[in-house]
């Protein structure tokens, strides 16, 4: 299916306008003569599959990085960008997935970072903390000034984040996968935020991986493809289909498969699990089966997750493995016994930020390839290029530091580090957080074969739709208790999102 572009008049002197862009590094052309015009008083979103060329975009814009070619105009004056705080201090701001709010400091503290009105030499906290409420009740923010930033929930950060950018005199504001950790309640209040921001005449770069959000929150679509932009669309003309294949090039096959039902003994079993968050949970995941876990933020469903896997510990409660008491000490003890985990934050705690490709995905299997104390290289290269294949990861090469990949790469390379540990349970804990529509496909299906060989599935996901797609049951968690479980993921799709409001 090809997607022919229309022609699209901008009224006036955009917003911004990124004009001819070129950005080049060592063998991988990154951007190829791109443009892009956001006009007063639009969300304009920004579309891609994971390595098309948005985030180094979004960098050039915000500054982080230098085109080589190209120019960009600010109402319709050229402008040139130093850093990312000389792009902030000419309007343009970007707001990261990762959070750039300060933990300990309050929430006007954060609002005011390197602004801090003084008397003298000192900081008046007092007018820190005027100015921080003012600012989110003008706003009509839901947010204490007063609270610290590493108590508020991911929602409330990003409108921290938000609040701070207009702070700044923002003309252009930038969100990269601003709803991928919120709550659907979160996500509403954002979207509510962003039409009224618009209607102020704000220019919006949205960009995001959920397509439906997509095509409801935006005026006009671009999209990229390769490093270089396919089109640019009015929202209401472009329909889902043929916003997949704008981006991916062709179709893409959303394959659908029968309900398992699994019988026999429980690989896993928990019995009145109690933590820091969680009140007596009861758990069950056979072999060939994919149990869907979910909840609000601080529900327990993280908590739980992490004890499985001997990355925390329990209070009181029983976990059985194969109809036997398993309490994990660690994740190597879990690991033995044929458990695997791939966490939500792949940047910070699944890859390692210094190592390569095949460094990080043969972490798990290292002991295979070593013998007396030598790392046999050859052969930890050639199985770890194997398991590319499998996968299908795309890279420079092995030698490629994983952090430089896509998101939908890196996640990639996770799946295949555990893969190749040929567990029996995969707890996978938000496998498709920040990934494209053809990538999502592609792991959605691995997981479904997974089950069909066999394996056990946790999948601890706050996507409805994903739920929906593979989950045999789900068990919601409200305050650290069960709150239902349906017999089908796929039956009752729309009751669990009611439930996890």
């Amino acid at each position: 299916m090809t997607v022919s572009e229309p022609a699209v008049d901008s009224p006036g002197p955009a917003r911004v306008l990124l004009r001819g862009i070129v950005k080049t590094y060592p063998g991988v052309r990154a951007l190829r003569d791109v443009d892009l015009d956001v006009r007063p008083g639009e969300i304009h979103a920004l579309c891609g599959e994971n390595g098309a060329g948005k985030s180094t975009l979004i960098q050039v814009l915000g500054g982080a990085v230098r085109p080589d070619s190209g120019e960009i105009l600010l109402d319709g004056v050229a402008a040139r960008f130093h850093d990312p705080a000389d792009a902030l201090a000419q309007g343009v701001a970007v707001i990261h997935q990762e959070f750039s709010l300060v933990g300990p400091l309050t929430v006007a503290e954060n609002l005011a970072l390197g602004n801090e009105p003084r008397v003298g030499p000192w900081i008046n906290r007092r007018e820190i903390r005027r100015m921080g409420a003012d600012r989110l009740r003008a706003l009509d923010f839901p947010v204490d000034p007063d609270a610290r930033a590493e108590a508020l929930t991911t929602g409330q950060r990003q409108l921290v984040e938000i609040a701070k950018a207009l702070g700044r005199k923002a003309r252009v504001l930038v969100l990269d996968e601003p709803t991928a950790a919120l709550t659907r309640t979160e996500a509403e209040h954002l979207f509510q935020v962003l039409r009224d921001l618009r209607s102020h005449g704000l220019g919006i770069i949205y960009i995001s991986h959920h397509l439906e959000e997509v095509s409801a929150l935006a005026d006009r679509i671009s999209v990229l493809r390769d490093g270089m932009k396919v089109g640019t669309w009015p929202a209401s003309e472009l329909s889902h289909d043929r916003l997949v294949a704008a981006m991916v090039g062709s179709a893409v096959d959303l394959r659908a498969t029968a309900p398992r039902h699994p019988s026999g003994p429980p690989l896993l079993r928990v019995v009145g699990a109690t933590g820091s968050t969680l009140r007596g949970v009861d758990l069950e995941v056979r072999a060939g089966e994919v149990v869907g876990l979910t909840g609000l933020a601080g529900s327990g469903h993280e908590e739980l997750a992490r004890a499985l896997f001997g990355a925390t510990r329990l209070r009181s409660g029983q976990i059985e493995w194969r109809g036997r008491s398993f309490r994990p000490r660690h994740p190597l003890h879990a690991r033995r016994l044929g458990i695997a985990s791939v966490p939500a934050d792949r940047r910070r705690e699944g890859l390692i930020s210094t190592w390569d490709v095949a460094e990080n995905l043969s972490l798990a299997i290292l002991p295979k390839f070593s013998r007396l104390g030598w790392l046999n290289r050859r052969a930890r290269n050639r199985e770890a290029s194997e398991w590319c294949d499998t996968f299908e990861v795309t890279s420079a090469g092995l030698g490629q530091r994983a952090l430089t990949l896509s998101g939908g790469n890196q996640q990639k390379v996770l799946l295949a580090r555990w893969a190749a540990t040929a567990p029996e349970l995969f707890i996978l804990n938000d496998p498709t957080r920040g990934i494209d529509v053809k990538t999502r496909e592609a792991i959605h299906r691995q997981i479904e074969d997974w089950a069909e060989q066999g394996r056990g599935i946790l999948l601890v996901t706050s996507d409805t739709e994903e739920l929906q797609r593979l989950a045999d049951r789900i068990v919601v968690l409200r305050a650290g208790r069960i709150l239902s479980e349906p017999n089908s993921g796929r039956d009752r799709s729309a009751d669990v999102a009611d439930e996890r409001r």
